[in-house]
């Protein structure tokens, strides 16, 4: 195995694919490690066991290809297939416990220009990979240390199945979130105190979310004149979409997705058996006895995700993205995670976005100067 690389990518999700991705075309030599068992990060896409290919998305679900110029031409690029976010019929809103949930007319689509991928965003993983060399990722590869050498090398140390070992590279490009970079990885040396404060204190996208999909034989809401849509001030779901997969145009079943609206903490210490029961009877309140008889149940609590949240993710938002900037100290390291961009932070398209950014600065480094 090769122990020094031009590129040691950290992060196996959207953005440090996309990373590799860029780097495999200019014939770069580099290394993805990524600390789970699955590349994708945020990016995780459900299904039935026998419809694997219709897919519902645990983390994000949508782009807009009116704003999302980078994710559309990837996808393009990559050949995906794409169905517009279902948004016609009526929208519920639950205002009041004990009383019963409101119908909306509203005489227009919830959801203009929304769209989801057939087989869900794990497509685009799916896709990515299919572009890089197996042996140019690594799995349950958690980075702890970076330190330069004495000939200005990095030298990183993870861990992979339970034991340590090194590695050495020319650049580090992180593609995780922020704050896990700031809590989980010493440098040495150490970074700018001003530079360690921003990282800390960014925010990470689903962090704080709690997602659940119920699926059914069918979209039954549909025929009944409903969107699938509904916002609660009950809960425990606080927003509510039709998730119903597609292919080639037709539903392959029915689903209902929501997020859940308390706190991680809360979240834990009622137990996630607890609340499917309770997103159940919310989801009969709004359409009707047939939520009652869901196939299958997914739940996905992002905060209790450590290679995703930490203790201080209870806020669900939006924060203030792309503020970090490189380290004096570190001049070939680079940040290319969805929350080091400024203009798309905690998007798909931030995560593309700031892998092209970091990947551009890093190639431009080493041009060699006249």
């Amino acid at each position: 195995m090769n122990t020094h690389y031009q590129t040691i990518i950290v992060g196996g999700g959207l953005s440090g694919l996309y990373a590799a991705y860029l780097l495999e075309q200019q014939q770069h030599d580099y290394l993805v490690l990524e600390a789970r068992e699955r590349l994708g990060g945020r990016i995780v896409s459900s299904s039935l066991k026998d419809n694997s290919n219709a897919s519902v998305d645990m983390g994000p679900s949508w782009f807009w290809p009116n704003v999302n110029p980078r994710v559309s031409a990837l996808i393009e690029t990559l050949g995906i297939n794409r169905y517009k976010q279902y948004g016609d019929g009526q929208y519920m809103i639950e205002k009041v416990r004990n009383a019963p949930a409101q119908a909306l007319n509203l005489g227009y689509d919830i959801m203009p220009d929304t769209y989801r991928l057939e087989c869900g965003m794990r497509a685009l993983i799916d896709g990515l990979a299919s572009k890089i060399p197996v042996q140019k990722y690594q799995l349950q590869s958690e980075v702890h240390q970076i330190a330069k050498d004495a000939n200005g090398y990095y030298v990183i140390t993870l861990e992979k199945a339970g034991e340590t070992m090194t590695l050495k590279a020319d650049n580090v490009l992180f593609a995780m979130p922020l704050r896990l970079i700031a809590r989980n990885i010493a440098f040495e040396p150490p970074l700018d105190p001003k530079l360690q404060r921003v990282l800390d204190g960014t925010e990470t996208w689903m962090a704080a979310h709690a997602k659940a999909v119920f699926l059914y034989e069918k979209p039954f809401w549909r025929a009944k004149g409903f969107s699938g849509s509904a916002s609660s001030s009950v809960g425990p779901l606080v927003e509510i979409h039709d998730a119903s997969p597609e292919i080639n145009g037709e539903p392959q079943y029915g689903a209902i997705m929501g997020f859940v609206g308390i706190n991680g903490t809360a979240r834990k210490t009622a137990g996630t058996d607890t609340l499917k029961t309770l997103i159940q009877k919310q989801l009969v309140r709004l359409f009707g006895a047939e939520a009652d008889a869901p196939i299958a149940v997914h739940y996905l609590d992002w905060f209790q995700e450590p290679f995703t949240a930490t203790t201080d993710d209870l806020a669900v938002m939006h924060g203030l993205y792309g503020a970090v900037q490189q380290d004096s100290n570190h001049s070939t390291v680079f940040f290319a995670g969805t929350e080091s961009s400024r203009e798309y932070g905690g998007y798909l398209e931030g995560a593309l976005d700031a892998a092209q950014r970091a990947v551009d600065a890093m190639i431009t480094k080493q041009l060699p100067r006249n």
